[in-house]
């Protein structure tokens, strides 16, 4: 068995010496594959992150905001505000009316209360030659040049009207002008020129109504007399009259001032 080896060792020839340098060398070369290896890992891990960026772009809505950053996938959408609560009110009471006036409203009649002829004049500056059938009008308010400023049709037979919403059972009229500010004529409690707004008729003269329905008849009504600055102003908040706004502008437009 050992003449075997010797021949083999001889066969083979000497063993080469391994110097420090070539253990160095070794080293090195290792170290630097290790280095690719690790750099290698990354790079193929940025390449994927980046196709799954780009297929996530890809299907989402393409843009680009204003700074070059990409927009957002879809609008978005500021958060509703909880509304407020709608402040406490007693069953029937009227709406707009005085908030400490917790009476119910007037009575809504079966039948809208009729107009009719009238040749008597109203006391105060303005008179109708319509009134609603049985009522009366009266002065209200303070007193402007020695007149007073407001009339109040109301229903004298209504019974026991203290039970009732004050501002429920009378239709007002008042003396107004158009007033130029500096943008047109414009009327009382409104910014936008007369001009502008939207017009209904009442009888021969063009007017402004406030908003509603043309079912209800309590609304605000501006109606100017011809061309002249002088409008008379209507405000029904009667509920019983009953009427529709049909019936308050008919009866508006046979208002106009005395002189």
């Amino acid at each position: 068995m050992t003449d075997l080896k010797e021949l083999l060792d001889r066969a083979a020839g000497a063993e080469p010496g391994v110097s420090d340098a070539d253990l160095s060398a070794d080293l090195d070369r290792g170290r630097r594959a290790l280095r690719r290896r690790r750099a290698t890992g990354i790079a193929s891990g940025a390449v994927a992150t980046a196709l799954i960026v780009g297929v996530g772009w890809s299907v989402l809505p393409t843009g680009t905001a204003t700074d070059g950053a990409p927009e957002p996938a879809g609008p978005t959408t500021a958060a509703t505000p909880t509304p407020a609560p709608m402040p406490s009110r007693s069953p029937g009471q009227v709406i707009g009316g005085l908030p400490g006036d917790h009476r119910p409203p007037a009575p809504v009649p079966s039948t809208p209360v009729p107009l009719v002829a009238t040749a008597k004049a109203f006391p105060g500056p303005i008179t109708c030659d319509l009134i609603p059938q049985g009522w009366a009008v009266k002065l209200v308010g303070t007193k402007q040049n020695g007149d007073p400023s407001q009339q109040d049709l109301t229903d004298p037979n209504l019974r026991n009207p203290e039970q009732y919403h004050a501002e429920s059972r009378y239709l007002r009229i008042r003396a107004s002008q158009l007033m130029d500010q500096g943008e047109g004529l414009t009327a009382d409690k409104y910014s936008t020129p007369w001009t502008d707004l939207p017009k209904v008729r009442a009888g021969k003269n063009e007017a402004v109504i406030t908003p509603g329905n043309t079912r209800n008849g309590r609304r605000e009504l501006f109606v100017r007399q011809g061309r002249s600055t002088r409008v008379v102003v209507l405000s029904n908040s009667a509920y019983n009259l009953g009427w529709d706004q049909a019936t308050l502008l008919k009866f508006a437009g046979s208002c106009h001032y005395k002189k």
